[in-house]
């Protein structure tokens, strides 16, 4: 599997999402986020965005959004999460189950995606990641596999120390 030329075009397309400024819908606005949809091109459904200022520096956003010794803290939906295998320096392959939810009415769901961490001029961060079949890791016996389409995080600096993340 071209794992190089997986994540370019993921990251391309994260990016691009998080520029994009037509045809997004307001569905949820908080005190610190926003959410929009969009139809997907690609795909039957909505793609989904959600927007908001963080008081920190891209740098250290990005690592607390996907290394497991932070994810697993903050992402309560994580029955585990770990690093399969580290392909180059700035991707990886991990693996993730969730909790069941309903009282078992809904399975847990086991990923195993890509991640990409990508800089870009500007102090721009991404993570960037696509669901991708890895032999050495078969479905959790207990778990549905899930997929998911090309998701991730953009951090932008602004200034005083400041913010935008885009997932």
């Amino acid at each position: 599997m071209d794992y190089k030329k997986i994540t370019d075009e993921i990251s391309e397309k994260i990016l691009s999402y998080s520029q994009d400024s037509s045809g997004w819908r307001v569905i949820k606005v908080s005190k610190n986020v926003t959410v929009s949809s969009k139809p997907s091109k690609e795909y039957a459904g909505n793609i989904y965005r959600g927007e908001g200022i963080i008081e920190e520096v891209p740098s250290k956003i990005i690592p607390f959004m996907y290394l497991p010794e932070y994810r697993s803290k903050w992402d309560k939906a994580l029955k585990s999460y770990s690093l399969l295998e580290s392909v180059d320096q700035d991707t990886g392959i991990y693996h993730s189950v969730t909790h069941s939810y309903g009282m078992g009415l809904i399975s847990s769901r086991d990923f195993v995606d890509l991640l990409h961490v990508k800089a870009y001029p500007g102090g721009i961060l991404t993570t960037n990641s696509i669901s991708v079949e890895y032999s050495n890791c078969p479905p959790t016996p207990s778990c549905v596999r899930g997929r998911n389409n090309p998701c991730g995080y953009v951090c932008s600096p602004l200034p005083e120390s400041l913010c935008r993340s885009v997932s």
